[in-house]
């Protein structure tokens, strides 16, 4: 079948939904489907990842994620290109909305993958009076004939904004591409991807490292990703002390990354709110790197506690000290656990993922 993912994110916008978006591309097309990426002009090379990738034009330049599509331009392509499928990424963006509403328009079926959450995502008092006032996203969210959700997290969330059934398909990982060849234990090695903003928590991972250091004077964090706070991190880790154990790698490639998730002896994902599921569990899982995560959203959804990783309280730097020392000096412990999660992230392998997916496509055309 024809099938157009449209997205506000893709590349050179990296994160979770450009994660999935390409990995889905790439797993539907190998299965013989035909894949068109719909997303926002971008100065990118997209032969680079030889995916079929079209890009519309702004109305006017406000951000990188929330500028207002050419809904013509938008109609006019999604017209010639004629899908039988229109799958939108994320509930509260432009692409992605107006993808739907022009799917309605032109009796191409739509469906919508929500892969957010916000603060006090589950606490219905506060977002059910919210999407009254948010009317026009119910309108545009209403318009998809089928609703996905990565987690339980975010299908609460989309389910303050519609009355229509959600049904639960996660993120999924290309397990083989992580797969170390030997694991080494060098119990110092700590790791963190992702992007460099508040919501991930990294001011209280230097904390936590802080501690870790004190007790054990041999670890290195290297914390890769890009964002706003890049500056202000590499001041923090001078002013804190922590130049011989604290590294940050900016503007890593795909090998680059799971090189460090192969070599790593703890994965941390120290997030405050806003992880409606985090992809990169599923990469440290498939590289047989034990986790410590803060346990909030989507993430209680995939690591349980003392079997498939540890998970900490908000906001508490001493639980996510005590997960990294306890995950370096116990290498029983951490072989169990990273055992664990590497037969648990299996079932999250795309091919398997994308089969749940296909199943939506087909209920939806019949």
């Amino acid at each position: 079948m024809k099938i157009a993912l449209c997205s506000d994110y893709f590349y050179p916008k990296t994160g979770g939904i450009t994660t999935h978006a390409e990995n889905l591309a790439r797993t539907l097309k190998n299965r013989g489907h035909e894949v068109t990426i719909i997303t926002k002009t971008a100065d990118f090379n997209d032969e680079t990842h030889g995916l079929n990738v079209l890009r519309i034009k702004s109305l006017f330049r406000s951000s990188q994620t929330l500028d207002i599509p050419n809904i013509d331009e938008l109609e006019k392509a999604l017209r010639e290109n004629r899908p039988d499928i229109i799958h939108a990424h994320h509930a509260f963006s432009p692409i992605s909305l107006f993808s739907l509403l022009v799917g309605k328009r032109l009796g191409i079926k739509t469906v919508l993958t929500n892969h957010s959450i916000q603060f006090l995502y589950d606490f219905n008092y506060l977002w059910k009076p919210s999407s009254f006032m948010l009317f026009p996203f119910k309108q545009y969210i209403n318009n998809a004939d089928r609703i996905i959700a990565v987690s339980r997290a975010a299908a609460i969330f989309i389910s303050h904004f519609t009355d229509k059934e959600v049904a639960i398909i996660p993120n999924g990982v290309k397990v083989e591409e992580f797969v170390p060849q030997t694991k080494k234990f060098d119990g110092k090695s700590v790791l963190f991807v992702g992007r460099l903003v508040y919501r991930k928590g990294l001011h209280l991972l230097l904390e936590a490292i802080k501690q870790v250091v004190d007790e054990k004077r041999d670890v290195e964090l290297t914390i890769a990703g890009s964002g706003y706070l890049s500056p202000i991190l590499r001041a923090a880790v001078k002013t804190t002390g922590l130049q011989d154990n604290v590294f940050l790698r900016e503007g890593l490639g795909k090998s680059e990354l799971v090189n460090l998730y192969q070599r790593a002896n703890v994965f941390v994902l120290p997030s405050i709110f806003g992880e409606s599921f985090g992809i990169v569990l599923l990469e440290a899982m498939a590289s047989k790197t034990p986790i410590v995560a803060t346990a909030q959203g989507g993430v209680r959804e995939i690591v349980k506690h003392m079997e498939t990783g540890l998970l900490a309280r908000k906001n508490r730097t001493e639980d996510l000290a005590k997960g990294i020392l306890t995950l370096l000096e116990d290498k029983e412990l951490s072989e169990r656990i990273s055992s664990n999660a590497f037969r648990e992230v299996r079932k999250y392998d795309w091919d398997i993922i994308v089969e749940k997916i296909e199943e939506v496509y087909e209920e939806v055309l019949h």
